[in-house]
């Protein structure tokens, strides 16, 4: 009898989760730190068609774009092989707009991470008082 392992796939996908989320607030905040700066173009996340892309071919395919970029080495977490996407000038209201609806899925991630835990700590602890 195989045992079961104490961290199911919903702690790995969580963490997936907030890595992407994570990547996505660099970009956005790097996107609102240089609005007025010239000919910036701001960055996004191309995270759909590389979702496409991965569920018909079934794995994420990692590529550089610049030679000046470093080959990734070690593990691999789902926002590595999301395509970053140039989208003309800086829209500052919508980078705000991406900002609170980052934060708003972090907060929901890290909630539901916690409460994870928590049943954890409830199956361990129960019945031992």
């Amino acid at each position: 009898m195989k045992s079961a392992p104490i961290f199911d796939r919903a702690v790995e996908m969580i963490q997936d989760r907030l890595d992407l989320i994570s990547v996505s607030h660099r970009l956005t905040s790097g996107n609102l730190a240089n609005a007025t700066t010239p000919r910036y173009v701001a960055k996004e996340l191309a995270f759909q068609k590389t979702l496409q892309e991965s569920m018909q071919d079934q794995q994420v395919k990692l590529t550089t774009s610049r030679s000046a970029h470093i080959a990734l080495e070690g593990s691999v977490v789902a926002a590595a092989g999301a395509e970053v996407r140039d989208e003309g000038p800086v829209n500052v209201e919508q980078e705000m707009m991406k900002l609170v609806r980052n934060n708003v899925d972090y907060q929901f991630m890290v909630a539901m991470l916690n409460k994870k835990f928590a049943m954890l700590k409830n199956a361990v602890t129960e019945g031992t008082a």
